[in-house]
C-alpha cells in the first residue's frame, strides 16, 4: 500500500452548486457557498458542507508501470496502463497534514456501501483507484479513514436524509473528479511522453504545467523510475485549482526513467 511521504502501496443561503454533491445542509457550518467558491481564498466563511475546511488538497497519481517495474506486484492480474489514485489527502490553509478526523468507525467496508449506493463510481474506482497488492478494500478503507473523514462535505450531518454509504460516495467520487481535472495522461500525452522512455525531470514538471498552468506537483521516483505524482490545489465544490504550495519534495533524479 502507499503512505504519503513513502511508497507503500444550501434555503436562507444564496447557493449555485453542482447537482452531484446535492444535497447537503445548507446550514452546517455557517456561511455561505457557490460553485466559484475557492477554499482557504475566501475572506467570508463558506459553508464547510459545500467547500472542506481542509481546503488545500494533496491529489496523488500512481503510475503503477514505474512502481512495478522495480518491485513485486503479482498479487495483479495486470498492471493498470494509466495514471490511478493514491489518494486525495485534505491539508490546512495553513499546509498543516491533518489525518484521521472521525466517523471512520462507522464502515467496516468501504466496497460494499459504495456499490450499493453508487454502482457506476464503484466500477470507476476498481478501474483508476487500484492497490498494487491487489486488495483494494483495505486500501480504500485506509484512504476514507485517515483523509476522507478530514474532507468535511462528507460528514454525515451534510445529508438531510443520510443513506449509508452517501459520505463514502461523496468524497471518493469527488476525488475521481478531481482526478480526472488533472489527469496526468493527458499532459504526458500533450508532451509526447511515452512509456520506456528516460526524461528529464524538468522535461516532466514543464510537461505537466503546460497543461495545467501553475499546477505545483511533486514527483516521486523508486531506483529512477517514476511511480507518484503528488499536486496541489485548493478545493472547489466540484473539484480544484492550482496554484496551492504543494509541500513535499521530489525524490527523483535529473533522469527519470518513465
Amino acid at each position: 500500500m502507499f503512505v504519503r511521504n513513502a511508497l507503500i502501496t444550501l434555503g436562507a443561503f444564496a447557493v449555485s452548486v453542482s447537482a452531484a454533491i446535492m444535497p447537503f445542509n445548507p446550514r452546517a457550518g455557517g456561511g455561505t457557498c457557490s460553485s466559484t467558491a475557492v477554499a482557504c481564498k475566501s475572506a467570508s466563511k463558506s459553508n464547510k458542507c459545500c467547500l472542506p475546511d481542509n481546503g488545500i488538497i494533496v491529489l496523488s497519481q500512481q503510475w503503477l508501470t514505474g512502481y512495478c517495474a522495480v518491485n513485486d506486484c503479482s498479487a495483479l492480474s495486470e498492471v493498470p496502463t494509466g495514471w490511478t489514485i493514491h489518494g486525495a489527502w485534505p491539508d490546512s490553509c495553513a499546509g498543516k497534514q491533518v489525518s484521521s478526523c472521525g466517523e471512520a468507525s462507522t464502515y467496516s467496508s468501504i466496497s460494499g456501501p459504495i456499490q450499493q449506493y453508487d454502482p457506476d463510481l464503484y466500477s470507476t474506482m476498481q478501474d483508476i483507484w487500484v492497490s498494487y497488492t491487489g486488495d483494494d478494500e483495505t486500501f480504500w478503507q485506509h484512504e476514507w479513514s485517515k483523509h476522507g473523514t478530514c474532507w468535511s462535505p462528507a460528514a454525515k450531518s451534510c445529508f438531510s436524509n443520510f443513506k449509508t454509504g452517501q459520505d463514502l460516495a461523496a468524497y471518493f467520487g469527488w476525488v475521481v473528479k478531481l482526478r480526472n481535472q488533472f489527469e496526468l495522461g493527458a499532459a504526458f500525452d500533450a508532451a509526447g511522453i511515452t512509456t520506456g522512455g528516460t526524461y528529464a525531470k524538468t522535461d516532466i514538471i514543464n510537461a505537466i504545467q503546460a497543461t495545467y498552468p501553475d499546477l505545483q506537483v511533486a514527483l516521486l521516483c523508486t531506483q529512477g523510475y517514476l511511480t507518484e505524482v503528488y499536486a496541489s490545489v485548493y478545493a472547489t465544490p466540484t473539484g480544484g485549482v492550482a496554484g496551492s504550495p504543494v509541500g513535499s519534495k521530489s525524490t527523483c533524479p535529473s533522469q527519470i526513467n518513465f
